[in-house]
Order: C-alpha cells, then structure tokens, then sequence
C-alpha cells in the first residue's frame, strides 16, 4: 500500500469523516496498516561536519567516512597520537599523501590541482596534513587520518582567494571548528608573506600548537573545539619574522 493509499484509508477512521472507526471494517483496515512493516532505518554515515569559517572563494569538502565504529578504525587512538609540533613528510610518504589529496579533492578544481605543487606536507601522530597550491592564490587543504586501513577520513577546503598578503601578514583561509565521528578538530590554514618563517597558537587545551610554515603557506590544527568561535571572537597568534622579530597578529576572514 502506498503512503497517500494509507493517509485515504486513515481519513475513513477519522470521527470528523462520519465513518464510523469502530465498525468491522474500520477495525480491519487498521489493524492492516498497523502490520504494514516500517521501512528500515537509513544507515548513518560518519562524516565530516563543517562548522569552519571558509575563507572567499574557498569551499569545504567532504568524503564518507566508514560505516563501521570508529573505535575500530581510528576514533579515539587516532587524536591520542596527536602532536603540537608537526613533523614534515618526505620522500614516498609525502609523495602519496600529496596524492591522494589530489584524487579525493573536487574534480571543479581539476586543472589547478593538477599544476598545483605541495606546499606543506605534514604529520601529527597518525594524521597527515597536506596543502596543494600555487602562485595564484589557489589551495586544497587534506587533512587524513592514517590509522584507518579499511576507510580513511580526509576532508579540509579547496578553492582560489585573491587577497594575497603582505610581507608580514598572514591571510587565513580556513578558520574554525569541524567534526568528524563525533570528534572536533580546529584548524587554521591560509598564505604568508615572504618575511614570515614561524606561526604559533597558544592553546587553552594543548598548550603551543606550530604551524608548517612554507612556500607561502601556514596550516595548523588540533583537537577539540577551541576554535568554533574564532571568526567573531578573533585568533592570537604568534609570528616570527625574517630578521628575528616576533609579534602577535589576531586573525580574522
């Protein structure tokens, strides 16, 4: 019986109708759609949940995670491997991180991607973090949980921003919290000027988060949701500069 088949057949009970519902008939059609069986429940999927600020031009993306537990495929150990200071990949491991962000990234973004070089290639415990870019302003961010061997979670942003910024600026692009299997993460990415070689984040939770700080780019994250407020409330961070100075700069989109 189809959906308006049984709201018709609902009517009929309806007192206001001048059926009357205790009649055999009545009785039988109800009993019949109260043994109809329900649909089953639509499986849930884990995914990426963007509460991130994207800055102009820059878009979040987002891949299905597993259908399974996620203390069976990363979860909880995952975050517990995580580190302030990143540690940078190199060689085949860079290589298939630079990789698979290029493949899981939006096919809009096809061409760029493809002249695109690998700005930051990074490691936190068993998470990678890699930022694709070039000269003009475009940047796909992937963030990866490595320890998942049977589905990977790698989502981030990708997109083109035309503000470029001054020698010792920074221009975030990606500012905010988002979650993933009911974990949040808070993450600041975005370009810096030429006179920039070291970003910081003083943490109440983890203490001194270090950017990855090259080619004109500076990413960093951490767990929890420190950051959900971050574009109305403002970021401190911490900026070393060229001829050794240091100040501290509150980013903003």
């Amino acid at each position: 019986m189809t959906a308006p088949d049984e709201l018709a057949v609902l009517k009929t009970l309806d007192p206001a109708t001048g059926a009357d519902p205790q009649s055999p008939r009545a009785q039988a059609t109800l009993h019949r759609i109260l043994a109809t069986p329900a649909p089953p429940p639509a499986r849930r999927h884990s995914r990426w949940v963007p509460r991130l600020a994207i800055g102009t031009g820059l878009v979040a993306a987002a891949t299905a995670a597993a259908l399974v537990l996620p203390s069976a495929v990363g979860g909880d150990q995952a975050f517990a491997t995580w580190t302030g200071t990143p540690s940078g990949l190199t060689g085949k491991a860079a290589l298939d991180a630079s990789k698979a962000c290029r493949d899981n990234s939006d096919d809009q973004y096809k061409n760029q991607l493809a002249t695109a070089g690998t700005a930051i290639a990074e490691r936190r415990g068993v998470w990678t973090l890699v930022v694709l870019a070039d000269r003009k302003g475009f940047g796909a961010l992937c963030i990866t949980d490595r320890s998942r061997h049977l589905f990977r979670d790698q989502f981030g942003a990708i997109g083109t921003t035309t503000d470029l910024p001054a020698p010792r600026a920074l221009t975030p692009v990606t500012l905010g919290t988002g979650s993933s299997d009911g974990h949040d993460l808070s993450v600041i990415t975005g370009l810096a000027g030429q006179d920039v070689t070291a970003v910081s984040y003083a943490s109440r939770s983890h203490g001194k988060v270090a950017a990855s700080v090259s080619a004109g780019q500076f990413a960093l994250w951490f767990p929890g949701d420190e950051l959900v407020n971050a574009n109305k409330t403002g970021v401190p961070v911490q900026v070393t500069y060229t001829d050794g100075t240091a100040a501290t700069l509150t980013l903003r989109l």
